[in-house]
């Protein structure tokens, strides 16, 4: 179901498919101290556990199909705001599957993309979610003052920005995500549908 291997020019080359190699592909791509070149040979050697003297094209073409899951065109995806990270936001990945899966990420060697399916398949109400659901929760259409302060307050400690927060940001965010009355009280759609520039993502 899921690719195992990358045919080139006839011959099948073995792809290191766990979702820990895809992820430390992306820490290479985000990694702003190295050059395209560096960027390109390290994913290739993640992926393939060697650097080919020939068609190296085709081998770093083929390493960016397999991190895209197979989308060759994700030009809508690219569009949106990005709002999770996988480094930044790991833990509360692992904490996700376990309330959702009951799954050990780290007793676990999953296959990248059926790892990806499972990001996707996470309940509403799963951590990873309701984070992603603060980031993108937009205050200027928030009325209630207390909850917009909330919200603003929330948005700025779950940011994806490096920056370190205050011990009230820590607090108030805490506080924000234990209770998130607003959220029980509306639901996860009508959350959106008050926090979102546009209703659905």
């Amino acid at each position: 179901m899921y690719p195992e291997y990358a045919e080139i020019k006839g011959k099948k080359y073995k792809i290191d498919t766990r979702y820990t190699t895809a992820l430390k592909c992306f820490e290479v791509i985000d990694d702003k101290t190295i050059t395209d070149f560096e960027r390109a040979l390290a994913i290739v050697y993640l992926l393939f556990d060697m650097i080919p003297e020939e068609d190296f094209d085709i081998f770093l073409e083929k390493a960016t199909i397999f991190l895209e899951c197979g989308e060759k065109e994700r030009k809508e995806l690219k569009k949106k705001k990005k709002d999770f990270d996988f480094k930044k936001d790991f833990k509360y990945i692992v904490a996700s599957f376990m309330s959702d899966y009951k799954t050990n990420l780290s007793k676990e060697d999953l296959h990248f993309w059926f790892f990806i399916e499972l990001i996707a398949g996470l309940k509403d109400d799963c951590i990873l979610n309701k984070i992603r659901d603060i980031r993108n929760c937009d205050p200027s259409k928030i009325t209630d003052k207390e909850l917009k302060n909330k919200v603003i307050e929330a948005k700025e400690f779950y940011d994806l920005e490096e920056k370190v927060a205050t011990k009230e940001q820590q607090k108030s965010a805490d506080e924000f995500y234990k209770n998130l009355i607003i959220w029980k009280e509306w639901g996860r759609n009508e959350w959106r549908r008050r926090c979102y520039k546009n209703r659905f993502r």
